[in-house]
């Protein structure tokens, strides 16, 4: 990455107090990520981002606590989240709040992508943190998709749990009880980090929202963040409108490109300067949504190549194999076993 990647010093001062409280000696850990004590007196100042992924490893080292990241995640209040966390506790429903979350998350910091991915049987919320260098650091995985969950129920009142988690990272090695956590199974080695979501729980109210409080918060986080910047995020907004056509039927560049106002010349060039082409994309998400309905849901293979984007079953079928090396029945079969 060219620049320093940089999150609000809520969370590394929330791993001191958490060994503070352990009596755990923490200088030399803040020195080893690169961490000042003058850095954490300002929970609105800004620190590394790649220094905080550390310091959360080498605490939970440390500590022994292979779950650190969870436990940490879970207990982190959605009214510590500063303003952020208010206009979350505001939005009319959790759908409305997670939108929120992507709208204004640049307030909290730059380190972290967060995508809300609507399409095929879930609500996929979608994060990881934008340099690759530090993806797949297990303890600050968990503890943003534990954190998470922690919000949702604390805007809901009600203690309900995702379909699943998703992580970049292996499966450890130590024994680590998710579903405390978390409420859900989960799932390893994926593209991005997620917690996943029934549509209707998605659609539950935020216990207690204020409208006008919410109008009033966010035109402060959008005095904050500045005007919005004139470069479309091209990866995101193509995804996004794929998905969309794909719960339509087929999806073709030219239909994505109209709506992007540009020519598909121009699409795909736009997205070759980002390293990626609209094949790819499409791929990528179609293989994504077929795993999906396959492992979740009981639709016939017509109606989850239709879903897809297929006109028929041979051609997902030939697909579904070049991206498995399995039939779309055995990789279903596998995952029904695996349950």
């Amino acid at each position: 990455m060219n620049r320093a990647l940089k999150i609000h010093a809520r969370l590394p001062a929330k791993i001191v107090d958490d060994l503070t409280r352990q009596h755990i000696p923490f200088d030399g850990l803040l020195k080893e990520a690169g961490i000042r004590r003058a850095d954490l007196r300002d929970p609105d100042s800004r620190v590394s981002y790649a220094a905080v992924v550390s310091l959360m490893e080498r605490a939970a080292t440390l500590l022994g606590e292979p779950g650190f990241g969870l436990r940490l995640g879970a207990s982190r209040d959605i009214s510590d989240g500063g303003i952020l966390g208010f206009v979350m506790l505001n939005s009319a429903t959790l759908l409305d709040a997670v939108k929120n979350l992507q709208r204004y998350f640049l307030i909290v910091g730059d380190g972290e992508e967060f995508e809300v991915e609507q399409g095929g049987p879930h609500v996929k919320l979608r994060f990881r943190e934008r340099d690759p260098a530090v993806r797949g650091q297990r303890q600050n995985s968990e503890y943003f998709a534990a954190m998470i969950v922690r919000a949702c129920r604390d805007m809901t009142r009600k203690r309900l749990s995702p379909a699943r988690a998703e992580f970049m990272h292996p499966r450890p090695n130590a024994r680590i009880d998710y579903e405390a956590h978390l409420g859900c199974t989960a799932r390893f080695r994926a593209d991005w980090d997620a917690v996943v979501f029934a549509p209707e729980t998605m659609r539950l109210p935020v216990v207690g929202a204020n409208h006008k409080l919410l109008k009033v918060l966010e035109m402060a986080c959008r005095k904050i963040l500045g005007p919005a910047p004139k470069k479309q995020d091209i990866v995101h907004d193509v995804r996004s409108l794929i998905i969309e056509e794909l719960a339509r039927g087929a999806v073709h560049i030219d239909a994505v490109a109209s709506k992007l106002s540009m020519s598909s010349k121009t699409l795909e060039r736009r997205l070759s300067e980002r390293d990626e082409s609209f094949s790819a994309l499409s791929d990528a998400i179609r293989q994504d949504l077929a795993k999906q309905y396959l492992s979740e849901t009981d639709f016939r293979l017509e109606q989850i190549a239709y879903l897809t984007g297929y006109s028929e079953p041979a051609p997902l079928v030939r697909a579904f194999k070049r991206w498995t090396g399995k039939t779309p029945m055995v990789f279903r079969s596998a995952h029904r076993k695996e349950r």
